[in-house]
């Protein structure tokens, strides 16, 4: 099964890490197990060319449960 890199930052704009997810698309209001183990809810994807800076397919924005 293919493999996603994404970045994921928190709401105040802090890195939270870059995690893998088998999901090629990641949209607004997907709620994503973090690399915590606690769970987020996707509130803005960034997938224009900043938001795959670094090889990420994008940079997600995430509102922690």
């Amino acid at each position: 099964m293919p493999q996603f890199q994404y970045r994921l930052i928190d709401t105040a704009g802090g890195v939270i890490g870059v995690t893998t997810f088998d999901r090629a698309a990641i949209a607004e209001g997907d709620v994503l197990t973090l690399p915590d183990g606690t769970s987020g809810t996707v509130v803005e994807v960034y997938d224009d060319e900043d938001g795959r800076e670094g090889g990420v397919v994008a940079t997600l924005v995430v509102e922690e449960s």
